[in-house]
């Protein structure tokens, strides 16, 4: 999660009946957010919404209801924008020009080209798999640096 996050299993609408007939009408709901899941800063998860596996939440998304494994959602109300599987492609396809705009734009703001580690997110772009090695411990935190040495 990023910057604030609102996760509700309740809400506080009882209290407009409350005031209105006298009584508390209790609305409470089960939350459900599922493992490898991304939520972006100011999104609000409503009570009773289930978020499955492998999700990633856009910035200031209002979730409510089910969403699916393996998507990307986002809006207000969330809906889903695309697969993981989608996702990954696009991202794949975009991360090269992106590092490269990067790279130009540093250069020019300090008149150098970056350091290795400001180039965190793109590193294993210019550098061969060994680099991995120097990145164990941020890589096992995700909890699968092995699988990565795999696939470069």
């Amino acid at each position: 999660m990023t910057g604030p996050v609102t996760i509700l299993t309740h809400d506080y609408s009882w209290s407009v009946l409350k005031k209105k007939y006298g009584i508390i009408y209790g609305n409470q709901r089960k939350t459900v957010i599922g493992n490898n899941v991304f939520i972006g800063g100011g999104a609000t998860i409503l009570g009773g919404s289930h978020i499955g596996d492998n999700v990633i939440i856009g910035a200031n998304s209002v979730v409510s209801g089910n969403v699916d494994s393996n998507s990307v959602y986002a809006g207000n109300p969330a809906r889903k924008l695309m697969t993981l599987e989608e996702y990954r492609d696009k991202r794949e396809k975009r991360q090269l020009k992106e590092a490269v705009e990067y790279v130009l734009e540093y250069k020019k703001r300090f008149k150098t080209y970056p350091p290795e580690e400001k180039m965190d997110e793109y590193f294993f772009l210019f550098k061969p798999s060994r680099i991995y090695t120097k990145y164990r411990s941020q890589l096992e935190l995700m909890g699968n640096y092995h699988e990565t040495l795999k696939k470069t």
